[in-house]
């Protein structure tokens, strides 16, 4: 006999209230932590448990499916990196967590008064709505800025959805130009993978025409393999273009464990046609980064004008967004 779902529990008088079955709790940190504290944890029957951070422009933290965690959290935390967008500080101070957007305003290293990966990461959503649908899914939405006084007034409007039933999170950006003059929007979905997923011999899969290192260093490196641990600090990027999509024109990346788990990253190739592998197999650092991305983190297409981003003419709007989807 298959579990019952959420929806006909409570149809049938099973489960008295939604609260049973899809559970949603406000946590607030201990504030002399700085801003972060603030986050809601949500844990679903037959699905995951999650915790969003509205301080951290709705971007994710621990991530745990049947008792084990999936996200890779940095010494730090995700409730406790950086809050200065400027120059190269996001780095020192990154906390890790299932996802950090980079961008809308930057990806990779600080350009044109832009920080390393941008400011989303470091601002906090607005008009931040929880609930659940009729279907037992639990929705939670919000508003975030990439603006300045002379300049920009970009709005991300983002819907996570996680799912009942299914240990799967969705993510859904729209982005609106709302200013009066063009504007920017790259934008790296940094989804973060540690251990007990991620250990020596994990497999990647990625299909792509081309998978190209960022330097001779991280040639050194397979990409499609997880290395032994390392006690030098170091990390290696690749990145995958020409990605390969389904007949739905969704891409994907597969992380398998040998211990037989997974975790299945999801876009659409029309929307983020690159996919960058961050690999850091340095003892105390062990994490593995899937980055759908809009725009080039490296090489000769990062030259010229908003260093190969796309662009939103005034009142001009886009969607983007990124799926997480693991298993045991």
């Amino acid at each position: 006999m298959s579990e019952p779902s959420a929806s006909s529990l409570l149809s049938e008088g099973f489960a008295s209230r939604p609260d049973a079955l899809a559970e949603i709790r406000e946590q607030v940190g201990d504030p002399r932590s700085g801003p972060g504290a603030r986050s809601y944890r949500v844990t679903m029957l037959g699905g995951v448990s999650v915790e969003i951070l509205p301080e951290r422009g709705l971007d994710l933290g621990s991530l745990w499916y049947d008792n084990v965690p999936y996200a890779w959290r940095s010494a730090l935390g995700p409730r406790g990196g950086s809050r200065d967008p400027r120059g190269e500080g996001w780095i020192g101070r990154f906390g890790g967590g299932a996802l950090a957007t980079c961008g809308f305003d930057n990806i990779g290293p600080a350009r044109d008064g832009f920080g390393l990966h941008g400011s989303h990461h470091l601002t906090p959503a607005e008009d931040v709505a929880v609930g659940r649908t009729p279907d037992g899914d639990v929705l939670v939405t919000g508003v975030i800025d990439s603006a300045s006084v002379f300049g920009r007034q970009v709005e991300v409007r983002r819907e996570i959805r996680v799912r009942a039933g299914a240990p799967r999170v969705e993510v859904r950006d729209t982005v609106v130009n709302r200013g009066v003059v063009p504007a920017a929007i790259p934008v790296l979905y940094h989804v973060n993978l540690g251990a007990p997923l991620v250990l020596p011999g994990t497999a990647v899969a990625v299909d792509a025409a081309t998978h190209e290192p960022r330097d001779p260093e991280a040639a050194a490196v397979p990409w499609s393999v997880y290395p032994e641990p390392s006690d030098a600090v170091g990390e290696s990027v690749w990145e995958h273009a020409g990605l390969v999509a389904d007949a739905a024109g969704v891409a994907r990346a597969q992380v398998t464990s040998p211990t037989g788990r997974t975790a299945t990253i999801e876009w659409r190739a029309s929307e983020q046609p690159r996919c960058v592998q961050w690999i850091y197999p340095t003892r105390g650092g062990w994490a593995l980064g899937i980055e759908p991305t809009n725009a080039p983190l490296f090489g000769p297409d990062r030259t010229g004008t908003h260093a190969g981003a796309p662009v939103l003419g005034p009142g001009e709007g886009t969607t983007t967004g990124v799926t997480i989807d693991v298993s045991r």
